[in-house]
């Protein structure tokens, strides 16, 4: 029998009621917990990272060398976040070599060492690697200038089709420099950073036709020149990504080249996003988020900008299935505006934002190859993933609103063991957070207002 509050009320009075209905709230709240199923797995990892093009490698190197070794070591370093993706810009000032060089005779055919902005890209992937393994995605902003229509490095030219196999064929030296010169390995390739913005700095125009004879001329050439180097397309938002690929992937030719989807987080169309992650899932095709950044704006500073780049971090990874997630960049270039990195820049010097603390809280705890696994219930934004490197699982949790919450995260026929949590708050900078020592089957969590938590476990089966 159902008693309304009303009559509750002239029964027992207000605090009854008020008792009774904070009674039944909790009771809901503990109803619910966030169930995990660690057998239920869906996209693999292969991690985090950052972008160092459009001039920021040049700004990071030109650091004092304490404060460039403390930001390594914060970024990269296995005490810090951690990240191992690095997204460079591909030079397009690679000087041809003469016939007489004796590069040239060893079968080089460009030198790519002279560069500024290219040289400082590679000093700091180099030493990035002194802390941790790194994929290097190499991205396209724009070809050589005299091979386009405007004869210029910015975005409203297109790359004249005579010159598609020779720029293919400058990707393929580009990659050959660094493998068989410089002993670094350029795992994927980036045809083209935003081939729709011909408003760029630096940038080159494409549609989808034109782009999918490109991907087979860079595809034939990779090959006859047997590089393993992936090839990744076509770095556009979600909503111009999916009509974009539809006549690339309908070309089998084209289609068989093609190894990574990329899109950038410009946009919040869910629609698209699903789309998008369907068509990966359907081809086989990694799908990465190589480009986020939150404007310079009030709202985006502090622990409000932590907040919402870890719910659009949360979305990615769980609505679009992403398996790679990069923010913009660390410091911004010279001369750039409207736009935030991951760290705050000083006179000579830098300091960790509350954005950079909320990347860390999926960064550093989750590796390459970590699994996401599937997690139900509860109240708050999550996401829950499985841990290569031990037999562990990672769930981040975000709670947006003002007030403390409870969630209760539980799996049955498993125990947590080892438990450890991190939070990241308008307090707290990824700061270890106090739990029971004992084991079992749940943890309940006391997610503070406006914060990033993460728990870490190892978790064995029980009877």
């Amino acid at each position: 029998m159902k008693i309304a509050p009303q009559h509750l009320q002239r029964r027992f009075g207000h605090a009854a009621v008020l008792l009774l209905s904070c009674s039944l709230r909790s009771l809901s709240a503990e109803s619910k917990p966030i169930l995990i199923q660690p057998e239920i797995q869906y996209q693999r990892l292969e991690g985090f990272g950052v972008t160092i093009g459009n001039g920021s490698a040049k700004e990071l190197m030109a650091l004092p060398l304490a404060e460039r070794s403390r930001l390594l070591d914060l970024v990269f370093g296995s005490d810090g976040a951690r990240a191992n993706i690095v997204r460079s810009e591909i030079s397009w000032k690679g000087q041809r070599l003469q016939m007489t060089h004796p590069l040239y005779l060893r079968g080089f055919l460009y030198y790519f060492a002279d560069e500024e902005n290219e040289t400082a890209q590679f000093n700091l992937l180099r030493e990035a690697l002194k802390r941790s393994e790194v994929l290097w995605n190499g991205c396209v902003w724009s070809p050589p200038p005299p091979w386009k229509s405007n004869r210029s490095a910015n975005g409203n030219g297109e790359l004249l089709p005579k010159h598609y196999e020779a720029f293919a064929t400058y990707l393929a030296a580009y990659v050959e420099f660094y493998k068989k010169l410089r002993f670094q390995d350029v795992h994927i390739v980036s045809l083209q950073n935003a081939p729709l913005d011909g408003q760029a700095a630096s940038g080159c125009l494409w549609n989808a036709q034109q782009f999918t004879e490109f991907v087979k001329t860079v595809g034939k050439v990779f090959k006859e020149r047997a590089l393993t180097t992936k090839i990744m397309l076509p770095e556009l938002g979600w909503d111009e990504l999916g009509p974009f690929l539809q006549p690339i992937l309908d070309n089998p030719e084209a289609r068989g080249f093609v190894s990574h989807l990329s899109a950038h987080s410009l946009d919040s169309s869910g629609p698209a996003r699903s789309r998008v992650r369907e068509t990966s899932k359907r081809q086989n095709l990694k799908l990465w988020q190589t480009e986020f950044f939150l404007p310079e704006a009030e709202e985006s500073t502090g622990i409000a900008g932590a907040l919402k780049l870890a719910a659009q971090l949360l979305d990615d990874l769980t609505l679009a299935e992403s398996q790679a997630w990069l923010y913009w960049t660390l410091l911004p270039p010279a001369g750039w505006t409207g736009r935030l990195g991951l760290l705050d820049h000083g006179n000579a010097t830098f300091q960790p934002s509350k954005r950079f603390w909320s990347f860390v809280q999926f960064s550093k705890f989750l590796p390459r190859n970590s699994v996401r696994i599937s997690a139900n219930g509860g109240t708050s934004r999550f996401a829950a993933f499985r841990n290569p490197q031990y037999n562990g699982i990672t769930v981040v949790l975000l709670n947006s609103s003002l007030q403390t919450t409870q969630e209760t995260v539980e799996l049955r026929g498993w125990s947590l063991d080892r438990r450890m949590a991190y939070r990241t708050s308008e307090k707290e900078d990824c700061a270890t957070v106090a739990l029971p020592a004992e084991s079992g089957p749940k943890i309940t969590l006391t997610l503070e207002p406006r914060s990033i938590t993460t728990l870490v476990a190892q978790i064995r089966r029980v009877p």
